[in-house]
Parts: C-alpha cells; sequence; structure tokens
C-alpha cells in the first residue's frame, strides 16, 4: 500500500540525497512548513541539515521485495515489503494546498548578508560568520513587523550551508552563480550564470534554505506575528557552535524612526 514518510535531517552536517536503490520514485508532498502546491515525482531528494519533507511511497508494485533507501552509496534502511497486499484506497491528491507565491514588490527592503570563512596560513578553516560579522557584535538586521524583506545569501565559502531563521516562514526566489574572487577583492557583484529557480520540492514555504557556494541565494521573507529578539544561523551544528550564528530583532513599526 502507500504509506507517507515523515523525513527530518537531524544529522549534525550530512546532506542526504535520498533515492531507492532498486529505482522506484516517490512522490514529495510538502517541504519545511507544510504542504506543496502539489505532489512532486522524484527520483531523488536532498536534505540539508534541518530540513523536512513529507513523503509518499507507493509499495504496492514492489510486493514479497526488499527496498533500500539510500544516500549516494550510503545505505540507510531497508524496507521488507509484505507478498500481501493491505486495503488501501487512498488517492494521491493532483493539488494539496495552494501556495501564494509572495511578489517581489511586496518587499520594502533588500539585504545582501555574505556567509564567510576564515582560513590559517595552512588554508585550514578557523572561523566561519554571517555577514563577517561574530555573534556578540550589535544586532545589524531588524525587520520591522508585519513588513515583507528579500535577504541575499552570498555564499563566499566552498560548502553548502543550511541557512535557518527563527520565528518566520518564507520562500526561495532563486540562486545564481556569481564571480566569488572578483567579489572578494572589490566588493562588486558579477553574476556568472542566470538564476534559476527553487526546485519544485523547494517551492513551498520553507525555513532552512541551503545556500550552495558561489551562488546568491534569495530569499523573501514576511516578517510576522511577533516582535523580539531571534536568531539566524547555519543549521550545520559545527558552523552555528563556532560564531555562525547571529541575533537579529524584529521592531515594532513605532521603534523605527531613526533605523
Amino acid at each position: 500500500r502507500k504509506y507517507r514518510l515523515r523525513v527530518l535531517n537531524g544529522s549534525n552536517s550530512n546532506f542526504y540525497r535520498l533515492s531507492f536503490a532498486e529505482g522506484p520514485g516517490f512522490h514529495a508532498i510538502s517541504s519545511d512548513q507544510g504542504l506543496l502546491g502539489a505532489p512532486v515525482a522524484l527520483k531523488r531528494l536532498q536534505l540539508a541539515p534541518a530540513e523536512r519533507a513529507d513523503l509518499i511511497v507507493d509499495f504496492r508494485q514492489h510486493a514479497g521485495k526488499k527496498l533500500t533507501l539510500i544516500s549516494d552509496m550510503r545505505q540507510l534502511m531497508q524496507f521488507r515489503v509484505s507478498a500481501q497486499s493491505a486495503p488501501d484506497k487512498s488517492l494521491l491528491p493532483g493539488t494539496l494546498h495552494p501556495v501564494r507565491r509572495i511578489s517581489e514588490t511586496k518587499a520594502i527592503k533588500t539585504r545582501r548578508l555574505t556567509l564567510d570563512e576564515h582560513l590559517d596560513w595552512a588554508n585550514q578553516s578557523t572561523e566561519v560568520l554571517l555577514n563577517n560579522t561574530p555573534w556578540s557584535m550589535p544586532i545589524t538586521e531588524n525587520p520591522v513587523i508585519d513588513t515583507t524583506e528579500i535577504w541575499e545569501l552570498v555564499n563566499l565559502t566552498a560548502d553548502s550551508h543550511p541557512i535557518h531563521l527563527h520565528l518566520v516562514r518564507f520562500q526561495i526566489l532563486d540562486r545564481r552563480p556569481f564571480d566569488v574572487m572578483e567579489y572578494l577583492r572589490t566588493r562588486t557583484m558579477r553574476f556568472i550564470g542566470d538564476a534559476a529557480p527553487p526546485e519544485a520540492d523547494e517551492a513551498g514555504w520553507k525555513d532552512t534554505a541551503r545556500a550552495d557556494p558561489g551562488m546568491v541565494t534569495r530569499i523573501i521573507v514576511p516578517f510576522e506575528g511577533f516582535t523580539g529578539r531571534y536568531v539566524w544561523h547555519c543549521h550545520i551544528l559545527e558552523h552555528e557552535d563556532n560564531e555562525m550564528m547571529r541575533p537579529y530583532e524584529v521592531l515594532a513599526a513605532k521603534e523605527t524612526s531613526g533605523i
């Protein structure tokens, strides 16, 4: 029968690329913050640390077989499918829950925020930072309640970073490659390719976005619900515990004078 698998990547730092070694596909029906607009047929699903997904796997065509869930060549889990079917009247609908895409024109501010890494003389990493700023420095991200912003995550490192914002949900706009060395030398942004929209399984509401190396990953964020101080950070544990975390503060409208 069909099963719904609710998947969380709870690893410190592993990125998983989930597929079945024997070849069957599956459908993604949700991302971090709820249902997608429609089921997405996949052969492989990539999840960074902290990302979540709900998957529908139909085992009916594999009665009596063993299926192995893998990440690249790493075996993760074996499913032993009964030779006898179970009653299953469920249907996978063509549409799920409408996801209203946020227009970029709704954003009142765009912030360009870098992901940085410092290396020692032996080219070993000594520090990773957000916007080249340690945790203890004054807050520089101070959105206003009930407004929308675009955050441009400029990855200057050689790693992918799952960037997580507390309090909010957001949508991924696109990813676009840029000339990293030119940016490091001159702080000039020169794009070297076209912007790519999010993958279909990323097109719902998110709270964690994969910022790939050499890419500007843009997210659009409505700051709704609560004012106060929260954090945004890389969800690789060893990175967030070593300064790749920053506070941000959502202000009431009356607090914005002079900001």
